[in-house]
């Protein structure tokens, strides 16, 4: 004896799905991360990148493994910080025959919008163990203040 199932009136008209189009976008953009192409430069590189913030600092962290810090670059100009530099050490060489290959070469470059809170002239930059860490002091007038509450006599 066969199984009831349960009519849907959707499986017998097509519904238009107005969300189909923005998952579409979606599901291409997550299908090229981290990687996409452009004319200009080939693969573009996008390292990971944290940042964090308390009440004293702003710092950004990128993870760039196996470069050197003379191989990386960065800049800050009208509140906007850029990261740039080049991974490059796949490279073939003759008489080698690559069997499996996902180390990416090519340039890359971040760029990251400062918040008015922080200080760029008083930036700090540190490389270690193949993590960029930038700090940025934040403006005195933008860190925390307490402010004392006092009681009324009535």
């Amino acid at each position: 004896m066969p199984s009831l199932i349960r009519w849907n009136p959707r499986n017998e008209v097509e519904v238009m799905d107005p969300f189909n189009t923005i998952e579409q976008m979606i599901d291409e953009m997550w299908r090229s991360w981290p990687f996409r192409t452009t004319r200009e430069t080939g693969a573009f590189l996008r390292p990971a990148m944290d940042v964090i913030e308390n009440d004293k600092e702003l710092v950004l962290r990128v993870d760039l493994p196996g470069l050197k810090p003379e191989d990386v670059n960065v800049s800050v100009e009208d509140h906007t910080l850029t990261i740039s530099g080049r991974f490059g050490d796949t490279i073939e060489r003759e008489g080698e025959r690559y069997h499996y290959r996902e180390r990416r070469t090519g340039q890359f470059e971040r760029s990251v919008r400062l918040p008015n809170t922080v200080d760029p002239e008083k930036a700090e930059a540190n490389f270690e163990n193949g993590v960029l860490s930038i700090t940025f002091e934040k403006l005195p007038q933008a860190q925390p203040k307490q402010i004392t509450i006092k009681a009324s006599k009535k």
